[in-house]
């Protein structure tokens, strides 16, 4: 085992059970990142700790048992790794790119999460109004457009759950031009200059 593997399961407590299913979906990226741009070339080798932990660190935020919207959610991160942790999660993933779908659906049928997992295969703006507990982008766009894009997708007590980088603070600002909303900064585990933004009562001002 890697020592990135072991971390990751020391870190999250994985089950064994559900470490095969990760390995599954590690070998499935390695697999189709030769054909498919699914992630940052560079960062495949450390995909445990860049990828996989990067995306775990949030359920503790959420806890168990929630509705995820996972937007932009390209290779699966974090909707996938969050499906995967929780077998109480109920998550929808929505990417506009077919190729990466299909990759999704790979992994989802693959890894037994096709009763908790839905694939949207298209922009979010076009997705059908439903109402999420958590609302969730990994490097997909700016705080003020995610707000502007998902807001339809927030009840009352959603919860954002935001990975964030060095820019954070400027997004920040800027979304507090157009939304009034309660937020929270929690360092990330997997990166010293990253942040997770806790975003809570988001509405237009």
């Amino acid at each position: 085992m890697s020592e990135s593997r072991e971390a990751f399961v020391a870190r999250f407590d994985v089950p064994r059970e559900t470490l095969v299913l990760f390995d599954i979906y590690a070998d499935l990226l390695t697999d189709w990142q030769t054909r498919l741009n699914l992630v940052g070339p560079s960062t495949l080798p450390t995909l445990w700790d860049r990828h996989f932990a990067d995306s775990a660190q949030l359920l503790p935020i959420a806890g168990p048992g929630k509705s995820w919207l996972d937007v932009g959610a390209g290779a699966g991160f974090p909707g996938l790794v969050i499906a995967l942790l929780d077998p109480t999660a109920r998550v929808t993933l929505v990417e506009s790119i077919a190729k990466k779908c299909r990759f999704l659906a790979e992994v989802v049928a693959q890894t037994g999460l096709a009763d908790r997992v839905t694939i949207e295969n298209r922009r979010i703006e076009s997705l059908p109004r439903a109402k999420f507990d958590i609302i969730t982008a990994r490097a997909l766009a700016g705080l003020n457009q995610l707000f502007d894009w998902c807001l339809p997708f927030a009840g009352s007590g959603s919860q954002w759950i935001l990975p964030k980088g060095m820019r954070v603070h400027d997004e920040v600002a800027l979304a507090l031009r157009g939304f009034a909303f309660e937020h929270a900064l929690v360092p990330s585990l997997t990166d010293a200059d990253a942040r997770i933004v806790v975003a809570t009562g988001v509405k237009r001002r």
